[in-house]
């Protein structure tokens, strides 16, 4: 199996887009601070904020220990809010098995999705999105376009597919994933306490980015034949091949 560090290939994007509600759009979707997560994250967005807005280079080093009192109060005070921006259904393509090709002319290769390829996919270990995407869930189900959609709704995955491979043909199992895509406005807002304006006269006690969130709908497995961006005969598999007769 090679490596999945080139996962996510291709956004297909589809027809639909919705409109977030304009009552949505001041309400936060998350509220993040140091009283329902760690503070490291917090610590790590004020030294991104920091970074951001320095006027001196040598002002970042007093941003990297957090241990007098007044950073505590800093970082106890300041928090993270995301804003809902825009929405939009589209794909995702995932490489879901190894690349392999056929040596032997006598016989065709099988190829299947790897084994619980989709939980590996979809995993996301970091609590601030797994916690978005519950929440987002949540909010999508009052909008009347979603009400036919099911959140993460894999229980039936076309596992039993089988691609063909003929001699010398390159095959690879593919996993198009049906996503809900939200842009989200993070906003940083910074305690007093810090004096960011230290480092720079203008900053206004915030700072804003936009970051996507994925909310899975649904997927299916799909045979992808010939050469793609993650399968060519220099890598292609061809041992440990399953094999069966020639279709006549």
């Amino acid at each position: 199996m090679k490596p999945y560090s080139l996962l996510i290939l291709l956004y297909l994007a589809k027809t639909l887009a919705v409109v977030p509600d304009h009552r949505d759009l001041d309400k936060p979707i998350l509220k993040v601070s140091t009283r329902n997560y760690n503070k490291q994250i917090i610590i790590e967005a004020l030294q991104d904020v920091a970074n951001k807005v320095t006027l001196s280079p040598s002002n970042l080093s007093r941003f990297q220990s957090w241990t007098i009192e007044s950073e505590r109060t800093c970082i106890e005070n300041s928090n993270i809010k995301y804003f809902l921006r825009t929405i939009k259904l589209t794909d995702k393509i995932f490489e879901a098995s190894e690349c392999r090709t056929n040596t032997n002319p006598n016989f065709q290769s099988i190829l299947q999705p790897s084994p619980n390829i989709h939980n590996l996919l979809l995993r996301n270990p970091d609590p601030v999105d797994s916690q978005l995407i519950t929440n987002l869930m949540d909010h999508f189900g009052h909008y009347e376009q979603f009400k036919d959609y099911k959140f993460n709704d894999f229980n039936n995955l076309n596992y039993d597919l089988q691609c063909v491979i003929d001699y010398q043909e390159l095959m690879q199992v593919g996993f198009k994933e049906t996503i809900i895509e939200v842009t989200l406005e993070r906003k940083v807002e910074v305690d007093e306490t810090c004096q960011f304006k230290r480092l720079n006269p203008q900053f206004p006690g915030f700072s804003y980015d936009h970051v996507p969130v994925h909310l899975p709908v649904n997927g299916t497995f799909y045979c992808h034949k010939g050469k793609s961006k993650t399968c060519n005969r220099a890598i292609a598999e061809y041992k440990n091949s399953r094999y069966k007769l020639i279709d006549s």
